[in-house]
Protein backbone atom coordinates (compact mmCIF):
# COMPACT_ATOMS: atom_id res chain seq x y z
CA UNK A 1 0.00 0.00 0.00
CA UNK A 2 3.20 2.17 0.22
CA UNK A 3 3.35 2.42 -3.43
CA UNK A 4 -0.17 3.63 -4.13
CA UNK A 5 -0.51 6.81 -5.74
CA UNK A 6 -2.90 9.97 -4.77
CA UNK A 7 -4.23 12.39 -7.34
CA UNK A 8 -4.66 15.79 -6.26
CA UNK A 9 -8.33 15.03 -6.61
CA UNK A 10 -8.34 11.98 -4.43
CA UNK A 11 -5.95 14.17 -1.80
CA UNK A 12 -8.61 16.64 -1.60
CA UNK A 13 -11.53 14.00 -1.06
CA UNK A 14 -9.34 12.14 1.45
CA UNK A 15 -8.31 15.22 3.67
CA UNK A 16 -12.41 16.23 3.66
CA UNK A 17 -12.94 12.55 4.66
CA UNK A 18 -10.31 12.17 7.65
CA UNK A 19 -11.24 16.19 8.73
CA UNK A 20 -14.85 15.20 8.88
CA UNK A 21 -14.43 12.00 10.50
CA UNK A 22 -11.82 13.39 12.77
CA UNK A 23 -13.89 16.60 14.47
CA UNK A 24 -17.00 14.34 14.72
CA UNK A 25 -14.41 12.02 17.25
CA UNK A 26 -13.28 14.77 18.87
CA UNK A 27 -17.27 16.02 19.32
CA UNK A 28 -18.03 13.36 20.58
CA UNK A 29 -14.90 13.24 22.93
CA UNK A 30 -15.99 16.38 23.82
CA UNK A 31 -19.46 15.67 25.28
CA UNK A 32 -17.89 12.88 27.04
CA UNK A 33 -15.97 14.31 29.07
CA UNK A 34 -18.38 17.33 29.68
CA UNK A 35 -20.60 14.80 31.12
CA UNK A 36 -17.67 12.75 33.33
CA UNK A 37 -16.58 16.37 34.42
CA UNK A 38 -20.70 17.31 35.59
CA UNK A 39 -20.64 13.76 37.12
CA UNK A 40 -17.14 14.46 38.87
CA UNK A 41 -17.34 15.04 42.80
CA UNK A 42 -14.43 13.60 44.49
CA UNK A 43 -10.48 13.89 43.43
CA UNK A 44 -11.07 10.34 42.81
CA UNK A 45 -13.48 11.34 39.96
CA UNK A 46 -10.78 14.09 38.70
CA UNK A 47 -7.98 11.54 38.12
CA UNK A 48 -10.50 8.91 36.81
CA UNK A 49 -11.50 11.25 33.73
CA UNK A 50 -7.65 12.39 33.86
CA UNK A 51 -6.90 8.52 32.52
CA UNK A 52 -9.85 8.22 30.60
CA UNK A 53 -8.74 11.73 28.48
CA UNK A 54 -5.20 10.37 28.08
CA UNK A 55 -6.34 6.92 26.73
CA UNK A 56 -9.21 8.49 24.75
CA UNK A 57 -6.85 10.75 23.19
CA UNK A 58 -3.72 8.63 22.59
CA UNK A 59 -6.97 6.31 20.67
CA UNK A 60 -7.39 9.41 18.34
CA UNK A 61 -3.87 10.07 17.62
CA UNK A 62 -3.13 6.17 16.82
CA UNK A 63 -6.37 6.30 14.51
CA UNK A 64 -6.22 9.41 12.89
CA UNK A 65 -2.70 9.36 10.81
CA UNK A 66 -3.05 11.40 7.86
CA UNK A 67 0.11 9.85 5.91
CA UNK A 68 -0.95 8.59 2.48
CA UNK A 69 0.51 5.40 3.10
CA UNK A 70 -1.69 4.56 6.54
CA UNK A 71 -4.60 6.47 4.85
CA UNK A 72 -6.49 3.37 3.52
CA UNK A 73 -6.03 1.49 6.71
CA UNK A 74 -7.10 4.43 8.52
CA UNK A 75 -10.65 4.96 6.49
CA UNK A 76 -11.28 0.69 6.39
CA UNK A 77 -11.06 0.88 10.05
CA UNK A 78 -13.17 4.05 10.17
CA UNK A 79 -15.71 2.23 7.61
CA UNK A 80 -15.73 -0.70 9.70
CA UNK A 81 -16.68 1.61 12.53
CA UNK A 82 -19.33 3.07 10.90
CA UNK A 83 -17.16 6.24 11.17
CA UNK A 84 -17.35 7.35 7.22
CA UNK A 85 -19.85 5.73 4.51
CA UNK A 86 -18.46 4.80 1.46
CA UNK A 87 -20.28 7.35 -0.22
CA UNK A 88 -17.69 10.03 0.66
CA UNK A 89 -15.09 7.73 -0.09
CA UNK A 90 -16.44 8.12 -4.20
CA UNK A 91 -13.75 9.80 -6.32
CA UNK A 92 -10.74 7.81 -4.76
CA UNK A 93 -9.41 5.38 -6.88
CA UNK A 94 -10.27 1.46 -7.35
CA UNK A 95 -7.02 0.28 -5.81
CA UNK A 96 -7.50 2.04 -2.77
CA UNK A 97 -11.05 1.82 -2.69
CA UNK A 98 -10.15 -2.56 -2.82
CA UNK A 99 -7.96 -2.40 -0.02
CA UNK A 100 -10.20 -0.03 2.21
CA UNK A 101 -13.09 -2.25 1.36
CA UNK A 102 -11.05 -5.42 2.59
CA UNK A 103 -9.99 -3.87 5.76
CA UNK A 104 -13.25 -3.13 6.60
CA UNK A 105 -14.77 -6.19 6.63
CA UNK A 106 -11.48 -7.95 8.47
Amino acid sequence: MHDLKWSDREKKIARRVFEAALQQELGEAMAEFKEKAARAQTSDDMWEIEGWLSDRRHNIDITYDYRYSRLVMVFGKLLREKRITEQQLEGLGEDKLSYIGRIASL
